[in-house]
């Protein structure tokens, strides 16, 4: 177990792992940054905020996902692009959580949202969000 936690820990590992999760976070929000009226309809159809909170949560999140994964790519604040990331993803996960609990079968809004990528909010995605939480809180942990 040390040797793993030696590995998952290691300097160049974990610079890695920050640019691989910032390019992930960084291409998930071009899409939602080009288009916070499609998004925004994404972030309706989770029916986890109030109405009014919906637009300026459109606008807002993206450019924190962006924001977080240029951090972890460039590895400036890598701490708090970790920090970041992993909060993203808990949210994540919670919002698909709750749509497969409740049996809902919306756009899961994570790439695109113009409707054409078709991937539905699912229990993969929710283990796809847990390990992006597990890179993202070992950034954070030893940035």
């Amino acid at each position: 177990m040390r040797a793993l936690w030696r590995v998952l820990t290691d300097r160049c590992v974990l610079r890695a792992a920050g640019v691989v999760i910032g390019a992930v976070f960084i291409y998930a929000s071009v899409d939602k940054v080009g288009h916070p009226d499609r998004f925004a309809d994404v972030v309706h159809e989770y029916d986890m905020l109030p109405l009014f909170a919906v637009n300026a949560f459109a606008l807002a999140m993206p450019w924190v996902e962006l924001t977080a994964g240029v951090a972890l790519v460039l590895g400036l604040w890598r701490r708090g692009g970790g920090l970041l990331t992993a909060a993203l993803s808990v949210a994540f996960m919670v919002a698909i959580a709750q749509a497969e609990l409740r049996g809902l079968k919306i756009e899961c809004g994570c790439f695109s949202v113009s409707g054409m990528s078709a991937t539905e909010a699912s229990w993969g995605l929710f283990a796809r969000d847990a390990f992006l939480l597990l890179g993202s809180m070992l950034i954070w942990r030893k940035g």
